[in-house]
């Protein structure tokens, strides 16, 4: 057990104001169902289908690592693993294109760059299937970047679910006597990205309406779900909002500031999120209770802050349910948010293969729904799920046949909700404002990696996959011009383009 005091904290009065910055990136059978409007602006109405938590005792086959309460003591979430079964065989697409080499232009474009066209992996195929447009470097291993969240995305689909919604858990543990309880209140954590002050207050006013006013204990979080060491700052910058690390209870994304009135009357004001590791996180957290249950309620806590799992005979008092992982993939992939992306895959491992939910678990959640779905990748290699990474992998036919499998799926409408709309919104606002609305399409961006993956609808009315991984030490980013370029020459009809350039 690991305790952390603020005794700072404790010494404040209860007037305080906080607010929450998000954490945004700056820069491993086909289904067949009416034709939606692809590239429009109305979105389909959230589903209000509650995800698949339920509280029966697991088989104990599925190997699902939960606490074991007492017989009396109300269990915990219960979160069965989705029954995937292999395909067989492998149906990835492995032939050659109408054209296989880049277009004269684009080759011509990255040489006036400085860039060798051999770093940039290009495919493009219709989403209908048949030969691919394009083939070019396709099969070479490359780092995405956050174009690795659209694999992250479509399993988690088809591992958690487009009606998903992460639990998060209020006990109490010890006898309430009159208002005061003689003990401690744990929150339990199920890795959800997306927990904020309005739904620990809706935990809080559940533990008030059980007449309790002082906590005689401590304030307990268990943060057990998850199991993930903190991975090293990409591109050495510790403090990035980009670099937010997972948690089991991840709250306001470690963004939170808060201040405080002290007993000289002085204002003091606490950012505790930086560097953003477990115990800022514990600090973001602990902050908020105090300002909500003391300074909003007219609660009191005797004790401190303390970080271990919820003990044997702790009572259940309430559960709070997040947004469906339907809404959670749009700020995922329209922003790039990476700490949500990593919630996600952790999330996935719990779910298939058992607590503590790991990235290596994660990344055989995504192997599994691939393989289900008859998409063998030799070339994938996940370590964290967002693409904030130097170790992960894909090659470019990789990404783009998992597109085209996407498209004809079940889930082709979450995922191509969640994707920023080209010349409207998310990170390709501001690209290809003549071509607006006709694709969707997630961005990815890294020292020495610029990439870009997702869906086109031609002047022709065929609707494309483009999928385009370059990797580069001299990549700048006005690469991004020359991938522009290549997403043109597919929409202004290439097709009558091909047969000279062969």
């Amino acid at each position: 057990m690991r305790i952390l005091h603020i005794s700072a904290l404790l010494a404040l009065s209860v007037s305080m104001a906080a607010c929450s910055s998000q954490n945004v990136q700056p820069g491993t059978a086909v289904a067949t169902h009416s034709q939606s409007e692809l590239f429009g602006d109305t979105a389909p109405a959230p589903s209000r289908q509650q995800a698949a938590i339920t509280n029966r005792t697991q088989n104990p086959q599925q190997a699902v690592a939960f606490n074991a309460p007492e017989q009396q003591t109300p269990p915990t979430a219960q979160i069965s693993p989705t029954q995937l079964q292999s395909a067989g065989g492998d149906k990835t697409y492995r032939g050659a294109g109408k054209l296989n080499r880049l277009p004269d232009n684009i080759a011509s474009s990255l040489r006036l760059r400085g860039l060798s066209e051999q770093n940039l992996g290009a495919y493009v195929r219709p989403v209908s299937g048949g030969q691919p447009l394009l083939v070019a470097y396709a099969d070479t291993p490359r780092n995405p970047a956050s174009t690795m969240k659209l694999v992250t995305s479509y399993a988690a689909l088809g591992v958690l679910g487009p009606t998903y919604r992460w639990p998060t858990e209020i006990y109490t543990a010890g006898n309430v006597v009159g208002d005061t309880l003689q003990g401690d209140v744990i929150i339990k954590g199920y890795g959800n990205p997306d927990f904020r002050e309005a739904d620990f207050r809706q935990l809080l006013q559940a533990l008030r309406a059980r007449g309790i006013r002082t906590i005689a204990g401590n304030f307990v979080v268990d943060k057990s779900y998850f199991n993930v060491p903190p991975q090293a700052a990409i591109d050495g910058n510790a403090g990035a909002d980009y670099n937010a690390q997972p948690e089991a209870l991840l709250y306001n994304e470690r963004g939170s500031c808060y201040e405080m009135r002290n007993k000289a009357g002085q204002i003091q004001k606490i950012c505790p999120i930086a560097p953003r590791n477990g115990s800022d996180l514990n600090a973001n957290l602990f902050g908020d209770f105090w300002k909500i249950w003391v300074g909003e309620m007219s609660g009191n806590l005797s004790g401190g802050l303390q970080v271990q799992a919820v003990p044997a005979g702790a009572q259940l008092v309430s559960t709070h349910h997040s947004q469906p992982l339907s809404n959670v993939l749009v700020e995922i992939n329209k922003e790039s948010n990476n700490v949500k992306a990593r919630q996600v895959l952790l999330s996935m491992g719990a779910k298939q293969f058992g607590a503590p939910g790991t990235t290596q678990k994660g990344a055989g959640a995504v192997g599994q729904f691939m393989e289900s779905r008859g998409l063998r990748f030799s070339n994938l290699k996940i370590e964290n799920g967002s693409g904030l990474s130097r170790v992960e992998r894909i090659s470019t036919r990789e990404m783009g046949e998992m597109l085209v499998d996407a498209y004809n799926s079940p889930y082709r409408d979450e995922l191509m909700r969640s994707m920023a709309v080209l010349g409207v919104d998310g990170t390709v606002k501001s690209r290809l404002k003549n071509l607006a609305g006709r694709g969707k399409f997630k961005t990815g961006t890294l020292r020495d990696v610029r990439a870009l993956a997702g869906y086109l609808t031609a002047a022709n009315g065929q609707t494309y996959v483009v999928a385009l991984l370059h990797n580069d030490a001299s990549i700048r980013a006005t690469a991004k011009e020359a991938h522009d370029d290549l997403v043109e020459w597919v929409y202004y009809g290439a097709q009558n383009s091909v047969a000279s350039a062969q």
